[in-house]
């Protein structure tokens, strides 16, 4: 158990579903208000979850309040760059999803998992983290930005 107050990060486990569950339909409702054209909410199963913690190439971590009930959670994998000879070859780690129960944000949670996944990907060979915020996310992007994420390039659309 975790001193009170402290917040302890560990590997996922299939008991955590519930509670990241409930983390992810956070996620997912605001990525459908910010961006409703490509998102929508959902409901994930639980066999998604068992595949994502088999996966091998992933790191999937949760972070637990002082009665150990999961309040953050992030995924990870590691990939190399095409191989294309106009590209400098690098490894990077890739975070895919990050977040925080509302409830807990501002509290140290978001940079103990990045910094565990860096610890993760630095060990597989990574040299970069990379992640994607959706337009409208102004927190979020604070968030990454104090912790020295830059902007890498930018995805432009239009509507057909």
């Amino acid at each position: 158990m975790s001193p009170r107050g402290q917040v302890a990060v560990r590997a996922a486990r299939p008991e955590d579903w519930l509670a990241v569950q409930s983390l992810l339909r956070e996620l997912d409702e605001l990525h459908a208000e910010l961006v409703p054209a490509y998102f929508r909410p959902a409901t994930r199963t639980e066999r998604d979850w068992r595949t994502l913690l088999g996966d091998s190439t992933a790191l999937v971590l949760v972070a637990l309040d002082d009665v150990e009930r999961p309040v953050g959670f992030l995924s990870l994998r590691v990939y190399d760059t095409p191989a294309d000879p106009t590209m400098v070859p690098r490894r990077r780690g890739h975070v895919e999803t990050l977040v925080v129960s509302a409830s807990q944000r501002r509290r140290g949670i978001g940079r103990r998992l990045l910094a565990a996944a860096a610890d993760w990907a630095r060990a597989r060979g990574a040299t970069e983290m990379v992640l994607t915020t959706w337009v409208g996310n102004a927190e979020a992007d604070a968030f990454y930005e104090k912790l020295g994420y830059r902007v890498l390039s930018r995805v432009l659309h239009a509507q057909l």
